[in-house]
């Protein structure tokens, strides 16, 4: 139960950005904004997310997990309240940073909760699988925005969100123990993260998987930022259609965690990275060409938007397991390094992607690019003489 848990915090994020997708063009009209101010509300959150996990790591390394999760949790539904009540895009923005802390502080925790419980091929394994049915939140977010803008507004997406966090609460409260003994527990403040920080800089592994995830979730978010416009701007498609499409995706990306997970028992991780980060090449490349010169077709965009997302499941829950294994005697700090890095790369994809407005596919398809050379520049510089995909798992005796 406590991994069904975990796995819930994991997905406020996921529910906070994909639930809303959908409603991107609705609340644009509704409170008179354009497409780059709604694409920066992606931003708000993600800086918010960065935010969090900064405090949160620490904090957490000294305190214990279980006070500032609960924090957290109480802050992302509060905030999430306020979004459903919004009156202007500028009060959103401020929310949306609010609510992206106190998601920052459950995405941070949960790894470290797992971190402090597991070790070697069991924290791949149980990575992978938090991944993979932490995969369910954004098949079940897009299409559930979907039907809740046939049916109602986009303020009703926001109040979903924060029963979703009221259910995290109460399983916080009830289920979750505190996995961090005082004896582990580590003195001093922000001083004392930097000085971790610095240290976890001058790991040449863990700072290199720590960018592999980094700039796949660029690409991703550059996808995920645009799809909308995309979709149904250019292509014609309906707010549910869109919705379907989205869910396949992540439906894909889902069933490439858990059978990551799977074959984490005989292939080594980076062998699953590396596969991952070929098929993204390949899909981001055709994406290129499409909006270069055949002016986006359906037909490479759909296949394109599929094998960029799916294959994220090889790539997320190992990249952050390997770093994670660099990590260990201070998980807290790490786990927030890992996720800061995330954050950042994707709060820097949005407004990016968002220069052209709803008439170009070329930013998104340039970021997704940019982002997976990058990754898979890093993901060689981790294995660079060491046989790094040969041999015992990581963490292993």
């Amino acid at each position: 139960m406590v991994i069904v848990v975990l796995t819930t915090l994991s997905a406020i994020g996921p529910l906070a950005t994909d639930m809303y997708i959908p409603a991107f063009p609705e609340v644009a009209g509704e409170l008179g904004t354009t497409a780059s101010r709604m694409q920066l509300t992606i931003t708000a959150f993600f800086l918010g997310t960065a935010s969090g996990q900064i405090v949160a790591g620490p904090l957490s390394d000294r305190m214990g997990r279980r006070g500032p999760l609960l924090i957290g949790i109480i802050l992302c539904l509060l905030a999430s309240i306020g979004c459903a009540l919004a009156p202007s895009v500028e009060v959103l923005l401020v929310l949306r940073v609010l609510q992206g802390i106190g998601g920052g502080f459950g995405m941070v925790l949960g790894r470290a909760v797992l971190i402090d419980m597991t070790d070697g091929p069991e924290l791949f394994r149980i990575m992978n699988i938090m991944q993979g049915v932490g995969g369910v939140a954004p098949i079940v977010a897009p299409l559930l925005g979907g039907i809740i803008l046939v049916f109602g507004q986009w303020r009703e997406i926001f109040v979903v969100i924060s029963v979703m966090s009221l259910i995290s609460l109460i399983g916080v409260l009830f289920l979750i123990p505190e996995s961090l003994p005082v004896s582990r527990r580590h003195s001093g403040g922000f001083r004392t993260f930097l000085r971790n920080c610095r240290t976890l800089l001058g790991r040449r592994i863990f700072v290199a998987y720590m960018l592999v995830n980094a700039f796949s979730a660029f690409a991703l978010m550059a996808y995920v930022s645009a799809s909308s416009f995309v979709v149904q701007e250019m292509l014609g498609f309906s707010s549910s259609e869109y919705s379907v499409s989205f869910a396949i995706n992540s439906m894909g990306m889902m069933a490439m965690s858990l059978l990551s997970a799977r074959l984490t028992r005989t292939i080594h991780p980076r062998r699953l990275i590396r596969v991952g980060l070929i098929v993204v090449s390949l899909a981001s490349f055709s994406l290129l060409i499409g909006s270069l010169f055949l002016d986006t077709p359906a037909w490479i965009v759909l296949p394109a938007f599929f094998f960029t997302v799916a294959p994220q499941g090889m790539i997320f829950g190992n990249g952050g397991a390997l770093a994670s294994d660099q990590a260990r005697e201070f998980a807290g700090t790490g786990s927030a390094m890992l996720g800061l890095g995330f954050s950042f790369a994707a709060s820097i994809a949005a407004p990016l992607v968002g220069v052209a407005g709803t008439h170009s596919s070329l930013p998104m398809a340039i970021a997704m690019v940019c982002g997976v050379l990058i990754s898979g520049a890093f993901f060689v510089m981790a294995g660079r003489g060491s046989g790094a995909d040969t041999g015992r798992m990581p963490g292993e005796a």
